[in-house]
């Protein structure tokens, strides 16, 4: 087995919105983006790539990497597994109106940067392809991680749940940090017309839904057991450079920790998210990059950690595997059905809101807005399994 691993820059043009959290219009730069290739050769060669970005692009993009990746490299399509760390302060893939910016502005500075993404990714991977090194031996290791985040979700005897780390203020959501999570869903009944002597009553929200602690690592080893490359999974949202953080580029708390890793043991570092659902970490005070700095520390230590401790992988072999999931799609009703539909759902959480039925009236609420949203059609790529 082989293994080797490359990194190409692919900071997007300062002004290009930002995708993750509101609308917001980037203002500068703080740390670079990185799009980073681990390539493994057993028998037949694949690759993993990660990039610092938010989610998966639209329509087809990923394909256009797997296809530039083997164009350049001759690795298969289907052999390369496209992951993103989930960063809230990357660039947005397509003008967006709610955006404060005229959208052919937007169109000038998210497209060229969108199609020349596919260029940059495979020329990591022609980087990694051209870097293959003996692996000596595979490690992986396990260490749990706790007190860094929370599920954000809350269910309340009410029978509502709620989102734990949102505030409301002056008639606006937004995403407070730790200290302000047990009053939020006080204020979110005020919110909803509850009087304030009943909802003072409420007792405070203590986030306790499920997390997934574990902070895995693979690691593949070179001469001399030094690490060729580090592919880490950790399951949280990696938010911590939302709003009221200035709006700069930034790879956030994952580019942080895989810089030290990187700095610490010469290996390429590759994030991915786990099942994050809705855990997000903690934000203490202050906010912003030093927050940015904390987690990328604690999760930096976490690596070293799991690698102190990891233990070989009996004759490792490499297996890829690529399916289709299909998954069915809602039937809606006709739109006049849908208006009709509506109206008395309104009607119906106005009379609970009067009446002071308030979990009822967020129910009723919520089926307002799930139906009020447009049908989008999801194409679920190639999932893959390796190693």
């Amino acid at each position: 087995m082989r293994a080797g691993v490359g990194k190409v820059r692919i900071t997007p043009p300062v002004g290009v919105p930002i995708l993750g959290h509101l609308f917001r219009i980037s203002e500068g730069i703080h740390d670079d983006l990185w799009a980073k290739v681990m390539v493994v050769e057993d028998d037949e060669p694949m690759a993993i790539v990660g990039l610092d970005l938010c989610w998966p692009m639209p329509e087809g993009d990923y394909v256009k990497i797997r296809e530039a990746i083997e164009k350049t490299t001759g690795i298969k399509g289907e052999r390369v597994m496209v992951t993103c760390t989930h960063c809230h302060s990357g660039p947005a893939f397509r003008p967006h109106p709610g955006f404060p910016m005229p959208l052919k502005r937007q169109e000038e500075l998210i497209k060229p940067w969108v199609e020349e993404l596919p260029r940059r990714v495979a020329e990591a991977a022609e980087k990694a392809l051209s870097d293959l090194k003996d692996v000596s031996a595979v490690r992986f290791g396990k260490v749990p991680i706790t007190g860094l985040t929370y599920n954000r979700r809350k269910r309340i005897p009410e029978g509502v749940a709620s989102l734990i780390n949102v505030q409301v203020k002056e008639s606006r959501y937004y995403y407070g940090d730790a200290s302000e999570i047990p009053h939020s869903l006080r204020q979110q009944y005020l919110y909803w017309g509850m009087p304030k002597e009943q909802a003072e009553e409420l007792p405070p929200s203590i986030p306790d839904g499920p997390i997934d602690p574990d902070l895995s690592v693979l690691c593949f080893e070179g001469d001399g057991g030094r690490p060729i490359a580090i592919f880490t999974n950790f399951a949280c949202h990696a938010v911590a450079t939302a709003p009221p953080v200035p709006n700069l580029i930034s790879a956030g708390f994952p580019g942080v920790m895989t810089d030290l890793v990187e700095e610490a043991t010469g290996g390429l570092c590759i994030f991915t998210p786990g099942a994050s659902g809705d855990i997000r970490p903690y934000r203490s005070k202050p906010k912003g990059f030093e927050e940015v700095k904390r987690i990328g520390l604690a999760l930096a230590a976490g690596v070293l950690q799991a690698l102190r401790e990891a233990r070989p992988v009996e004759e490792p072999r490499v297996k890829v595997m690529s399916d289709f999931v299909e998954v069915a799609l809602r039937e809606y009703p006709p739109r006049d059905e849908i208006k009709r539909m509506l109206s008395e759902l309104e009607e119906q959480f106005q009379r609970a809101r009067s009446e002071g039925r308030y979990a009822e009236a967020k129910r009723l609420l919520d089926r307002i807005n799930m139906l009020d949203y447009p049908i989008r059609y999801m194409d679920w790529v190639d999932q893959k399994g390796t190693v």
